[in-house]
């Protein structure tokens, strides 16, 4: 019989011993962590292991309200992907700032190619005339050698200085070329786009 008393005693002893931790503890900072295990199992824990950490988390008060959710870590092809649309949307908004038509766009291709043409046009004057220079000294040394005599080292020497000429600047023609095309390219890939954006719109 006196046991009852007793137990009443302790009970009412831990209750209070909580009811203090709690005050001491400041019980309203206390938070939750509600995850995801390996097993496809949700936890809720007063912390989350690091391996967990990567897949997401909800952050809980002790009454089951949600503080905040923070989603999963991206993966490598995932973050890629989201930096590719940023890049492209970076992209766009410039592409939209920089020309208001799709003349706009073929005016500046125009501009961009009649400089490179220009600079073409001038290495093919710079090449024709080397070759005439060379022709004429590769005939002077052929007399040279007609007449039984042998042909001077620097004529020899400019002739091969003029034919190193010739591959430089038709190496550099070729750049150029390429770069032609790959300015085309480009134009025509903003064309596109400027169409494609516009559209949405």
């Amino acid at each position: 019989m006196r046991a009852a008393p007793v137990v009443r005693l302790l009970v009412a002893a831990l209750l209070s011993l909580s009811a203090l931790a709690n005050a001491a503890g400041g019980a309203g900072d206390r938070v939750l962590y509600r995850y995801t295990d390996e097993r496809g199992i949700v936890v809720l824990n007063e912390v989350v292991p690091p391996e967990y950490v990567a897949k997401g988390y909800e952050i809980l008060t002790p009454t089951g309200r949600v503080l905040e959710v923070v989603p999963p870590q991206p993966s490598p092809e995932e973050y890629a992907a989201k930096r590719r649309q940023e890049v492209q949307k970076e992209a766009d908004r410039r592409l939209l700032k920089r020309y208001n038509s799709i003349a706009d766009i073929e005016s500046a291709r125009t501009r961009k190619l009649a400089i490179v043409e220009q600079d073409m046009a001038i290495m093919r004057s710079n090449i024709a005339s080397l070759v005439r220079q060379i022709a004429e000294e590769e005939a002077a040394a052929a007399r040279t050698q007609r007449s039984g005599r042998e042909v001077a080292p620097e004529l020899l020497r400019r002739i091969a200085d003029l034919q190193k000429e010739v591959s430089v600047l038709r190496e550099r023609l070729s750049q150029r070329a390429g770069e032609a095309r790959s300015i085309g390219a480009e134009f025509d890939k903003a064309v596109a786009r400027y169409t494609e954006l516009t559209a949405r719109s």
